[in-house]
């Protein structure tokens, strides 16, 4: 009897401390980093993720200032307020696609013809072949935007943008704003161009080429960038196994499934 009752003793088991990872992630990194902490959570349930979101130079800003463990941003990140020399780590790649609405029978243009859309020189479809649309709806993102930056460096150079371009604050409202729109123009991060976005936004060839995942990872589509990840010292403990993981080959599957490029 003695024998029988300590075979039903369990060995204790000893419950994970809960840890605690504060992220800070840009419009074109946070669906990525979101999937990310969802399925590192999964396998890892107690680690607890906070998410908050900003420009590139704002989540930078945050993980310099202590705000932030980990930041991820599109392209590379801006100097430190603080002489804080940062780790960075490549997180994917993805294109700055330039958009059109599906009804827009337009399927690609010479750099050249963007940069003289968005200055404003050119200003009407007819003016590209297409006499039935209107005067064209220039859209860009705000100042401090990822994808602004990269389209003001690659298309813009020192070219100002026209004054009649309308901001608009994020990336929901560019699909939503030019999708509606016929004569509508804008961009936005290629990995976003998928599900809903897909099936109302067409994203036009520039100078021949498409944003593919090929195109991007070559670096033959010119309006491509690094996506990064950041961090004011080397990462220790579970932040820098959760980095681990997040580049291995589990979670470049979900990159991938994303739309992102490796």
């Amino acid at each position: 009897m003695v024998l029988a009752s300590c075979s039903r003793v369990e060995t204790p088991r000893i419950t994970p401390m809960p840890v605690r990872i504060r992220l800070a992630a840009d419009d074109a990194t946070q669906p990525l980093i979101r999937a990310l902490t969802e399925a590192y959570n999964g396998i890892n349930p107690n680690v607890i993720f906070s998410i908050e979101s900003g420009s590139p130079n704002q989540v930078a800003q945050q993980a310099y200032a202590g705000n932030a463990d980990l930041a991820a941003l599109a392209g590379n990140p801006p100097p430190s307020r603080n002489g804080v020399v940062p780790w960075l780590g490549d997180l994917a790649s993805d294109g700055v696609a330039i958009v059109v609405s599906q009804q827009n029978p337009m399927n690609g243009l010479a750099l050249q013809d963007v940069r003289d859309i968005f200055a404003g020189v050119r200003g009407e479809w007819g003016d590209f072949g297409i006499p039935d649309r209107a005067i064209i709806e220039v859209t860009v993102r705000e100042e401090g935007d990822g994808g602004r930056l990269v389209f003001d460096q690659v298309v813009m150079g020192k070219i100002p943008l026209s004054p009649s371009a309308i901001v608009l604050p994020n990336i929901d409202t560019v699909v939503n704003y030019v999708s509606s729109r016929p004569d509508a123009i804008g961009y936005l991060p290629t990995s976003r161009i998928t599900g809903t976005a897909q099936t109302v936004l067409k994203a036009i060839a520039i100078d021949g080429l498409s944003p593919t995942a090929e195109n991007i990872a070559s670096g033959n589509y010119r309006l491509s960038r690094n996506l990064r990840l950041l961090a004011a010292r080397e990462p220790q403990g579970e932040l820098r196994r959760f980095i681990a993981w997040a580049l291995s080959g589990e979670g470049r599957r979900i990159a991938l499934d994303l739309g992102y490029v490796r």
